[in-house]
């Protein structure tokens, strides 16, 4: 895992605990000083468990996908979303409190410095390409 979300770990105590509801299903339960987040993560057939870092890695990359949007309308707009589509609202909303469990879980001062990090982390990469 990338350095930066082992440090946003390590600095908030994040912990996770894991049960398998169903087959490829599980309920995280993630902890740290600051707060607690529980999410049901879908792991493809035959994958293993999550682990807490791939877990606060692909809800970082959540977070910064909605935060690049002002609004319900600019995020659909962008991404083609159909608003008369039942589900566009409740993914946006489920988005938004993604965003909004993580800060809480990391505290606000390692949440900002995980997100810029993730940020150069992707400039790199994309450089290199």
């Amino acid at each position: 895992m990338a350095d930066f979300i082992d440090d946003a770990i390590a600095s908030a105590e994040v912990t996770m605990e894991q049960s398998l509801k169903q087959e490829n299903l599980y309920i995280c339960k993630l902890t740290s000083r600051h707060g607690t987040m529980t999410r049901n993560i879908e792991m493809g057939a035959g994958s293993a468990p999550p682990s807490l870092g791939n877990v606060i890695y692909y809800y970082a990359v959540r977070a910064q996908e909605i935060s690049s949007y002002d609004d319900l309308l600019e995020w659909a707009d962008e991404l083609e979303h159909d608003l008369n589509d039942p589900k566009t609202m409740p993914n946006f909303k489920q988005l938004v409190s993604d965003k909004t469990d993580l800060r809480l879980l990391l505290g606000e001062q390692n949440y900002q410095e995980m997100l810029t990090a993730l940020e150069i982390s992707q400039a790199i990469t994309n450089a290199m390409d």
